[in-house]
């Protein structure tokens, strides 16, 4: 794997979020982590753009190309040489709740 970093967008209060930031450290990868506490109307716009419902929301970052890795399990399954499918939501993610 050949990235240049990883970037999660993340909420201070999400296990999962947390998780990944762990694994990637683990891992000794490189990653910035955006928190969308303050900003849930840009985090709301992220999700829809992304058709994804959950926090973390991680991107694999190759100079100008961002693949979408998916949540926390998306993470672990990649990291770990598995083959991506269509991303699922739930399963390895914390539900956001909105207001």
């Amino acid at each position: 794997m050949n990235s240049i970093y990883f970037h999660i967008f993340a909420k201070r209060r999400c296990k999962y979020c947390t998780k990944a930031k762990k694994l990637l450290d683990e891992r000794k990868l490189a990653y910035v982590i955006t928190h969308m506490d303050k900003a849930p109307g840009a985090l709301k716009e992220l999700k829809a753009r992304c058709d994804w419902k959950t926090v973390p929301i991680i991107f694999e970052v190759l100079g100008e190309q961002q693949l979408l890795v998916g949540g926390f399990t998306d993470l672990e399954g990649y990291l770990n040489g598995e083959t991506q499918e269509k991303k699922g939501r739930g399963e390895g993610t914390d539900n956001v709740v909105e207001g």
